[in-house]
Formats: structure tokens, C-alpha cells, sequence
């Protein structure tokens, strides 16, 4: 791995997300990780046996990741006239779930992320209050 000093005078984002990395200088691994279970509805509405779920029940929770190839051997020679990483800024909206900002070196970067998200949207005209008159 070649080792650098990383040097950033300015970072700004509005948002690090669940199992995600903001790393500044050199990391040997990284690995990042996360299953999320996420249900939007229209109205407010909640039932008493929410709140917990059996996985087993959801296939994509079960798969193996797919995992890219191994790398085949390509030679390569790196001259660092200066051995510094500068950088004057980064401004980022966000970093997502099992994702990484990382400004340096690293070794070997893992990263998955699961997410099965049920939307429950009920129609405009069932939204509205009923009348009673």
C-alpha cells in the first residue's frame, strides 16, 4: 500500500449515512455493512405487532454478496514526486448507507448494503377525512 500524508483544508456534507466511512490518511481495510428494513406509508398509521420481522422471510437478506474477481496481476510503478495528497475542498449532499469518503490509500474496500423498503400509498381520495353528517 504506499503511504501518503493527506492534507484537505475543507470538508462539508449534510449527511454520513448508516454503516458509512469518512476516513481522511491511509486505512489498511475497510469494510462496511448494513440491512435495512424500511416501510413508508401515505398516513400515520401504526399496529401493534410492528417493529420486528423475520428475515427469513425477505430473500435478500439471505443471498450471498456478490463479489468482484480477484485482481489478475497487473504490474505497476507509482513516483510520488511529493508524497502529500492535497486538497482544497470537498463538498458533498451525502454519503449513502455502506458507502465511503475516504481521501489516502487503502488496501482492500468492502461494502454492502441491503435494503428491502415497502411502500404502502393509499389513493387521494381514501387520504381525505370521512364526512359524517
Amino acid at each position: 500500500m504506499l503511504k501518503r500524508i493527506s492534507r484537505i483544508r475543507l470538508v462539508k456534507f449534510n449527511s454520513l449515512g448508516i454503516a458509512s466511512v469518512f476516513q481522511v490518511g491511509d486505512t489498511n481495510e475497510i469494510d462496511m455493512s448494513v440491512k435495512v428494513f424500511a416501510v413508508q406509508r401515505s398516513l400515520s398509521t401504526f399496529y401493534h405487532n410492528e417493529g420486528s420481522f423475520n428475515k427469513k422471510e425477505y430473500q435478500i437478506f439471505q443471498q450471498q454478496a456478490v463479489k468482484p474477481l480477484p485482481e489478475t496481476g497487473v504490474q505497476s510503478a507509482f513516483c510520488h514526486e511529493v508524497p502529500a495528497i492535497y486538497v482544497r475542498s470537498i463538498k458533498i449532499q451525502g454519503v449513502s448507507a455502506s458507502s465511503v469518503l475516504h481521501a489516502g490509500s487503502a488496501s482492500l474496500i468492502r461494502g454492502d448494503a441491503r435494503l428491502k423498503h415497502i411502500r404502502q400509498i393509499q389513493s387521494p381520495r381514501s387520504q381525505s377525512p370521512a364526512k359524517n353528517i
